[in-house]
């Protein structure tokens, strides 16, 4: 039993160090990241409930951009357009010291076709997307 160092009550150890060097963070690629004034924004988009599997998605593209982003004062936060399900808070429980929270906004709340035409025109026409169109 593991006790004497980590305080921690356990008949089974496996090392993992080794699977983890092994993810590739080339396979978490972000829909978009957006620099803004206060923050640093990771905007996913989703045309299903978002669950289990997204929340630790979204969690590693939060966790690699912090770690990626030298010199930066900002945070990084997620956000998730959806046409699958309500506006809310996402809390996911990663364990007992942190949750990873980010925000669901759906799109049925907004004219989704006109933004995500416009959001289109803009980045094909490399103009800046502002608050107004």
């Amino acid at each position: 039993m593991i006790n004497i160092i980590i305080f921690k009550k356990s008949k089974k150890v496996k090392i993992w160090t080794k699977e983890l060097r092994l993810l590739d963070p080339a396979a978490f690629k972000p829909d978009m990241i957006l620099e803004l004034d206060d923050e640093i924004l990771i905007i996913e988009f989703q045309s299903t409930k978002v669950g289990n599997r997204h929340h630790r998605r979204f969690h590693v593209y939060v966790a690699i951009t912090d770690y990626n982003v030298e010199n930066h004062e900002k945070e990084v936060n997620l956000c998730v357009f959806t046409t699958a399900e309500e506006s809310k808070l996402i809390t996911y429980h990663v364990n007992s010291y942190n949750d990873f929270k980010y925000e669901v906004i759906s799109l049925s709340d907004y004219d989704s076709e006109e933004i995500i035409d416009i959001v289109n025109y803009k980045i094909n026409m490399m103009k800046e997307i502002l608050e107004k169109n």
